[in-house]
């Protein structure tokens, strides 16, 4: 009989096992990682940066002027994250800010010619990303598809809740 290793924990199963292919969240997270991981290695070999910056770009060119707050509603990152790659997009010239005309200690964004110019520049990688990733889906299943995120993400909000507060004790 072969002496067990001390240092080796015992293996253990869950009781609960987790579908990973009818579970919606785990569905969503895997998706968002591959569209996530592709496009910042694409757009950082292609245009160095990544797609956290990409996104930012986004964001600004539809909302010039918007605040961390503003951005941190709309994209549900982490303000402090935000932040810091806002300050290094300003410090590589893509973006800008100014000071919030009533809170100065708030900064307002907006593009630069650069960074519009870059914005741009990306979109048709973007385009491209997206007619891949819809190939096989007719128009009224991408509105469809576009719907049911639309309501995801409004229900998004209870997850807050949740994190939060934890399970109540009836479950």
């Amino acid at each position: 009989m072969e002496k067990s290793d001390k240092t080796t924990p015992p293996t253990a199963t869950p009781k609960r096992r987790l579908d990973m292919e009818t579970s919606v969240l785990t569905q969503v997270h895997f998706v968002g990682n591959r569209i996530n991981s592709t496009g910042s290695a694409g757009y950082r070999k292609w245009f160095g940066i990544g797609i956290s910056e990409f996104r930012l770009l986004v964001v600004i060119g539809n909302e010039p002027g918007s605040t961390g707050a503003r951005i941190n509603e709309i994209m549900g990152l982490d303000l402090g994250a935000i932040s810091r790659t806002l300050r290094r997009m300003e410090t590589n010239g893509l973006v800008l800010s100014e000071p919030h005309p009533r809170h100065p200690s708030y900064r307002c964004w907006h593009l630069t010619q650069d960074g519009a110019d870059l914005h741009d520049r990306i979109s048709e990688m973007t385009d491209a990303r997206e007619a891949a990733i819809l190939a096989g889906f007719s128009k009224a299943e991408v509105f469809q598809l576009l719907s049911l995120l639309h309501r995801l993400s409004e229900n998004s909000e209870k997850l807050e809740k949740i994190a939060s507060e934890g399970l109540s004790e009836d479950g």
